[in-house]
């Protein structure tokens, strides 16, 4: 399996960029579900925007808590309250409340739909993360993104930057909430500029794996004709646009190794670096009542379990022998 080179926490040489998607990070969860039953499986780095960095952070503190089954128990809770919470939503469940919400926040900004800026995120965050203790860990690097509402340049945090701001920045979508500030800057979604940090983790890391958990389709064969179709289709071409960039220029740059006569160790492990991704199916995206902002409980089961199906795929093909293997795009 590539993650078994090292066993031991902290020294495993799986890095874990973690896209964003509101709804559909409930795909990833079943992903790292998947993963995190296998005995030796411990990731050494994660990286995440949006949805990717709350499911980042609640590994990590899961990890700390409880050890695999701790990480798998945090994702299990907070995506089941996930869905609680969208059942007692005004729009929960509701016959085109997608299309409500699209009228609504085009009509109103945050400041004007939800002057006290409640968010429902905020409070189950805060009551299973203790980020303060997170901080102090430092057991597993992290690297969450937020985009700064006055350049439009990604910002990555730390695990020892950790908070509950940090991940309120990385989720805050321009048309729902209202920035976050921190440190006297204003921060929206991590998606629209870094969907997930990818560089980061491979160049401050001595990761030997990179697993992208990508939640935009690799391909969607039908050209969408609908209005609200060809919308969500384009969303989903411009947010996944970051990453494509990035993986570009890892290739890039790998091939540039590839070509030169090395002497760092480093140059050597990043030429060397085995990618991997698992893609949401695009079958996800075919029910018009399925929406990023739209987690209802039995949405969220369908993702999880495609998740978890993705990812016995990739194990599948791992424990295949090495000439019966077909990579997926980006790999080794």
């Amino acid at each position: 399996m590539f993650w078994r080179s090292y066993t031991a926490p902290g020294k495993g040489p799986v890095a874990l960029a973690l896209q964003g998607g509101g709804a559909y990070g409930a795909f990833t969860w079943g992903v790292l579900d998947r993963l995190l039953r296998e005995g030796d499986f411990f990731p050494s780095a994660m990286s995440g925007a949006s949805a990717g960095a709350v499911n980042a952070t609640l590994v990590a503190w899961g990890l700390m808590q409880g050890g695999r089954d701790g990480a798998r128990e945090m994702l299990r809770r907070f995506w089941t309250e996930i869905g609680q919470k969208a059942l007692l939503s005004p729009l929960g469940g509701l016959p085109g409340a997608n299309l409500q919400f699209d009228i609504w926040t085009r009509l109103f900004s945050p400041q004007q739909l939800n002057p006290l800026n409640i968010h429902p995120l905020r409070d189950i965050l805060s009551a299973m993360i203790d980020f303060e203790a997170l901080r102090r860990s430092g057991e597993i690097a992290l690297f969450l993104s937020a985009t700064d509402v006055a350049t439009g340049e990604p910002r990555v945090f730390r695990e020892t930057e950790v908070s509950l701001d940090v991940l309120m920045a990385s989720t805050c979508l321009p048309r729902m909430t209202q920035a976050v500030e921190i440190d006297g800057r204003s921060y929206w979604d991590g998606g629209l500029s870094a969907n997930p940090p990818i560089l980061p983790p491979v160049l401050e890391t001595a990761c030997r794996t990179l697993l992208v958990v990508k939640l935009t389709p690799d391909e969607e064969p039908d050209v969408p004709t609908q209005a609200s179709d060809i919308m969500s289709r384009l969303q989903r071409i411009l947010v996944n646009g970051s990453l494509q960039c990035d993986l570009a220029a890892l290739k890039e740059m790998r091939t540039l190794l590839h070509r030169s006569n090395l002497s760092s160790g480093d140059l050597r492990r990043i030429r060397d670096l085995t990618v991997r991704q698992v893609a949401i199916g695009h079958r996800f995206f075919l029910d018009p009542n399925d929406s990023a902002l739209s987690p209802r409980p039995e949405m969220l089961e369908r993702l999880f379990e495609g998740g978890v199906e993705a990812a016995d795929a990739l194990i599948r093909q791992e424990r295949a022998p090495a000439e019966e293997r077909v990579l997926t795009a980006g790999g080794a």
